[in-house]
């Protein structure tokens, strides 16, 4: 089957062959996803900001102590869904995932106390 287009109802758009296809993006299986590692130390380090132990930390968010140091170390997928619908952890979780963003966003705290007269 055979297709023709007009140049003039194709104008500004460029054409790709159907047999010419865009080299995909390969994930290499073999290395270890430090994503895990770097969100793990975010979730250790929100724990930390709350001020709870780790017996806490899992009961807020309803989760078995093994499993959260299992999303800690590395070797397991943390549900960060889980920890966001707890309101107590929310604010240190969005603290501790901004802190790993790196060069061009700061964190910072401030306090302001207001006195009522």
């Amino acid at each position: 089957m055979s297709h023709t287009l007009n140049a003039s109802a194709v104008s500004g758009h460029l054409l790709v062959s159907e047999n010419r296809r865009s080299p995909m993006a390969k994930a290499d299986l073999r290395k270890p996803e430090t994503w895990k590692t770097e969100v793990g130390g975010a979730i250790e380090r929100t724990r930390l900001l709350a001020g709870l132990s780790l017996k806490e930390f899992a009961d807020r968010i309803g989760r078995d102590e093994r499993q959260i140091a299992r999303w800690i170390s590395g070797t397991e997928r943390p549900q960060l869904d889980a920890l966001f619908a707890v309101d107590a952890l929310r604010q240190p979780l969005v603290i501790a995932l901004a802190e790993l963003a790196g060069t061009g966003v700061e964190v910072e705290t401030t306090v302001r106390i207001r006195r009522h007269a």
